[in-house]
């Protein structure tokens, strides 16, 4: 891990209790398992399948909160809520704005899991 990585996933690497070599593959399992989740989430909200939409996103939560407990996986709640609510204009508002940023953490989880630990 670098400086920068060291720096972004400090509360990550707390909750690890400073083992990078763990977070590292945490970061290969997250960054395997959660683009497929996150199109997953996409497809049921299209097909306004609410409820596995609310499922996949409650699951994608759960995989992302190791490495993140704020923004944006805390903003996973009111889009699982909504869809649970079945309320299909929320469930999509929420889902278009946090969807780029789950995207953005993916993409640094990714980068982790590539990391050398030294």
């Amino acid at each position: 891990m670098n400086d920068a990585q060291r720096k972004r996933f400090a509360a990550a690497l707390q909750r690890v209790a400073g083992d990078e070599d763990m977070l590292v593959m945490l970061a290969n399992i997250a960054a395997e398992d959660g683009p497929p989740m996150l199109e997953q989430m996409h497809g049921h909200v299209e097909s306004q399948d609410l409820s596995e939409a609310a499922r996949v996103g409650h699951a994608l939560k759960g995989l992302l909160s190791t490495f993140e407990s704020g923004p944006p996986v805390d903003e996973l709640q009111p889009f699982i809520d909504a869809a649970r609510r079945d309320d299909g204009a929320a469930t999509k508002e929420t889902h278009a704005s946090v969807t780029p940023k789950l995207e953005q953490l993916l993409n640094e989880i990714k980068q982790l899991s590539q990391a050398n630990v030294s």
